[in-house]
This record gives C-alpha cells, sequence and structure tokens, in this order.
C-alpha cells in the first residue's frame, strides 16, 4: 500500500511523460540536467566540478544519483521514499583506473572480520562492476582524502543538504552506472504497475 511519502507515484508520472522507456529515463533523468532538490543558487555543474576536482578524476566521471536526484529513492527497500531530511547524497564515480585499484585492494581486506557480515554484499556489487564506498573507504589508499572531501561538499550545498550523509559509489565504466540504474528503473516499473500506480 502507497503512503504520501512513497515516490513512486512521482516516478510513474515522469516515466509516463518520457514514453516509458527505460533506458532514455535513465538518460533523461539521471544523467542529464540539474538534480530535482537542488539549491537554486549553486550551479550544479560547478558543484560536480569541485567534488571531482577533489576526488582527482574528471568531472565528466562524477553523477549525483538517488533520492537528491530525482526527489525521490529508486531503492525498493527504502520504499522509493521522497528525499527529506535524512537522506543520503549518492555521489557515483565513474573510472576504470580507481576502480581497479579499489577493486585490488579490497580483494586484500575483504578477509579481514570487519567484512564479514558484508563479504556477500560487496562482492555482489563487485561482480556489477561497482564498488560501494561508504562500507571500505577508511581502508582504501585514497579514502583518507575522499573522506575530507565529503565535508566541503556539503558544506556549500546549505539546509537543505545539511544533515546528508555523503556516500560514494565507484564504477568500472559508464556502461556499468547505466546498467545498475537501469535494473533500478525496472524494479520501479514493474513496482508501479503492481501496486496499481499506472492506473492514476
Amino acid at each position: 500500500m502507497m503512503d504520501d511519502v512513497s515516490g513512486l507515484p512521482e516516478f510513474w508520472k515522469e516515466f509516463s511523460s518520457l514514453g516509458q522507456e527505460v533506458d532514455y529515463f535513465v538518460t533523461a533523468r539521471l544523467f542529464e540536467g540539474t538534480p530535482a532538490v537542488w539549491p537554486q543558487e549553486l550551479n550544479y555543474v560547478k558543484w560536480r566540478h569541485l567534488v571531482a576536482t577533489k576526488l582527482g578524476v574528471d568531472p565528466i566521471a562524477v553523477q549525483l544519483v538517488g533520492s537528491a536526484r530525482l526527489g525521490y529513492s529508486m531503492n525498493p527497500k527504502k520504499e522509493y521514499r521522497k528525499f527529506h531530511g535524512g537522506s543520503d547524497l549518492d555521489i557515483a564515480v565513474i573510472s576504470p583506473e580507481l576502480f581497479d585499484k579499489a577493486w585490488a585492494e579490497l580483494r586484500e581486506i575483504i578477509e579481514d572480520e570487519l567484512f564479514s557480515e558484508k563479504k556477500d554484499y560487496l562482492r555482489k556489487l563487485v561482480f556489477e562492476e561497482c564498488i560501494a564506498l561508504d562500507i571500505v573507504l577508511p581502508r582504501l589508499s585514497f579514502g583518507e582524502q575522499w573522506s575530507r572531501a565529503r565535508d566541503l561538499f556539503v558544506q556549500d550545498l546549505g539546509v537543505t543538504f545539511r544533515n546528508c550523509e555523503v556516500n560514494y559509489r565507484l564504477y568500472r565504466n559508464h556502461g556499468s552506472l547505466r546498467s545498475y540504474q537501469v535494473k533500478n528503473v525496472n524494479i520501479a516499473r514493474d513496482r508501479a504497475i503492481e501496486e496499481g500506480v499506472d492506473h492514476g
């Protein structure tokens, strides 16, 4: 049953307005334009450039995804919840070089007792060419630099994002990021149909 904090009806409306094409929805809503909840006074392209500079990657390799991007979550485990003060700020970074570096380091540290409960999750994501850095960042060689940078990213964003936690996801290439997003949009589409959101 849907409630007023779910963004699934909003997703369906946007999805329908874009011809119900999953791949095009990903392009139009996740990779182009300014995020839905972005502060008007802050230039999104300039912010992405700052993020990329601090992380040591090309600005084209940085994308804001998740509920801050769309205004609602695409995660079924979060019930497609609309963006709110406690939502995360999900930053996707696309870099084959950094992915390979992190993967090599991850193979060394994944056996640590600290990751025993997350081992299967981490392996599943790596198989999808994605590394969830929120879990392993402190143990990676570039972890300290990226952790320090997080505070800078949020401080300029104003009150909307003040309590947001920044999560990094590292993707091997743009195709990996697109595949991950397409999978989530397919799931959301099926869920919207199943729950009757598509009937208005």
